[in-house]
């Protein structure tokens, strides 16, 4: 049996945490910029506001119903889902970290093991370890471990097991097929035009039309709503997605220079998260965005994808190919909105195959990164970086209801009496 966990609300949940005055309220929070709703509580969702909602074109709705609205607080995410995480290792002997809000845990021999009372207990202690409040959903196959959980979610429960072929035939019976997991835009679109509208139709048709319709995918889905698992729970996040970090500026940018401070903090951040998890790229791709919205503008989407001669996650190195990279995509009398890198290739940091031929520091790289880890763990994040990172940022996005960083700033931390 698979368990599928999510935080309810997620950015909301870590904001009220520390103003548990504002439980029953409306509280929203925004996008990058302060652009647009990214997470909602349901008192507003309640009131008619949606996903990516722009702020502008809701502000009366929130103002009418005294709404609280808070900016994008990403380190104070970041580290309530790292909490969140280690607290869920408990409970189970693999966890893949799925999403900043989400994870799968394996949950092993549970012949003896009473699952209501268990999806119980976790959701309880989860509770009480970290203050954020989850919805599990358990069942034999990570589709239906995941669908456990946005039907639980539907009926308002803390979780929900899939441990029968009655229980899991009842649950699917009246699921929307849009909402299963795996089933994108496309695959709608096609189900549709079959007649299938809920998952329970979906599983009723045979397999091989499944496989000739939707390639291997739609056949692996199909099988795993059967019961019958295809799909590996990894006990870390799938590498080959990549790792990304991108910003929108607060203002348009015309000048090469805060675009390479802006890349270069890109480049800091993305080579920091692959040391986390002792990983390693062979290829980073960085990108400059005009934007779409403004016709009045001329639109540029340039972007540029570099093979690293031997795999790193050296800040150093990554700032170097991604402040070059930008130098050759950058172009005058264009107005750029957002920069970002992603790296890809990702491998674990023991299986670097080095060249002969060249001569490449390995060591010297890892002494240095190394050393801004050590001084940035204890001093604080950004305490040591590169010069061309910047100092002044004067094109940092807006975040205008920006929260305290509680759990990830000295001066932040709550203190009580």
């Amino acid at each position: 049996m698979f368990a599928h966990v999510d935080i309810n609300n997620c950015y909301v949940s870590c904001e009220r945490l520390f103003k548990p005055e504002l439980e029953g309220r409306v509280v929203v929070v925004l996008s990058n910029n302060d652009g647009c709703v990214i997470a909602r509580s349901n008192e507003a969702k309640e009131i008619g506001i949606k996903m990516a909602d722009a702020e502008f074109m809701v502000r009366q709705n929130l103002q009418k119903n005294d709404a609280v609205i808070f900016s994008s607080n990403y380190p104070l995410y970041a580290d309530m889902s790292a909490r969140l995480m280690n607290n869920l290792a408990r409970y189970t002997y693999t966890l893949m970290v799925y999403s900043i809000d989400e994870a799968f845990m394996a949950l092993g021999n549970i012949h003896s093991l009473d699952l209501e009372k268990h999806a119980e207990t976790i959701s309880t202690n989860v509770m009480h370890d970290t203050g954020l409040p989850i919805t599990l959903g358990i069942g034999p196959t990570l589709s239906l471990a995941k669908l456990a959980n946005k039907a639980a979610k539907k009926q308002k429960k803390a979780f929900m097991v899939l441990d029968t072929e009655e229980k899991i035939s009842k649950a699917v019976k009246n699921f929307p097929i849009e909402d299963v997991w795996g089933v994108g835009l496309a695959y709608f679109q096609k189900l549709l035009e079959h007649k299938i509208n809920t998952a329970h139709d979906f599983r009723q048709l045979k397999a091989d039309f499944v496989r000739q319709q939707m390639t291997v995918q739609g056949w692996r889905l199909h099988q795993e709503l059967w019961g019958i698992p295809c799909n590996v729970i990894r006990d870390v996040a799938e590498r080959s997605k990549g790792i990304e970090s991108s910003q929108s500026f607060n203002t348009y940018q015309t000048r090469l220079e805060p675009i390479e401070e802006a890349i270069a903090m890109h480049a800091a951040t993305v080579a920091l998260k692959l040391r986390q998890q002792k990983s390693m790229a062979l290829t980073l791709t960085i990108y400059l965005r005009t934007n779409k919205h403004n016709v009045k503008h001329d639109q540029h989407y340039p972007s540029i994808t570099v093979k690293v001669p031997f795999a790193a996650n050296s800040t150093h190195q990554f700032t170097r190919v991604a402040v070059q990279a930008i130098r050759a995509i950058w172009q005058p009398g264009y107005n750029y909105l957002k920069t970002g890198l992603r790296a890809t290739g990702i491998i674990p940091a023991g299986e670097v195959q080095y060249n002969m031929f060249a001569n490449y520091e390995h060591s010297r790289e890892q002494k240095l990164a190394g050393l801004m880890d050590d001084l940035n763990n204890r001093y604080g994040r950004g305490t040591l970086k590169l010069a061309i990172e910047g100092f002044d940022r004067k094109w940092i996005m807006k975040q205008e209801s920006l929260s305290k960083q509680y759990t990830t700033k000295w001066n932040d931390i709550v203190v009580t009496r």
